[in-house]
């Protein structure tokens, strides 16, 4: 049943992918410190972000990107 569930949602995912590419963004994969992660699962509690894909797009953006933010915080 998992494998099936997985298996219809593979072409959305694909074409998320694809949509995203071709807006210039690139994915990849990171580790982080357990704290760290603590601490996003922390504001997502809160309600200032909603996933942890948001929050690290937020962390990336203010730090390298400042003047245009791709996500902003609730």
């Amino acid at each position: 049943m998992l494998a099936q569930a997985r298996k219809s949602t593979a072409p959305f995912k694909a074409a998320s992918r694809r949509k995203k590419q071709a807006e210039g963004f690139y994915e990849t994969t990171v580790f982080v410190h357990e704290s760290a992660r603590d601490a996003i699962d922390r504001l997502i509690a809160k309600g200032q972000f909603k996933t942890r894909r948001e929050a690290m797009e937020h962390a990336i953006h203010s730090l390298f990107r400042p003047e245009e933010s791709a996500t902003k915080p609730r």
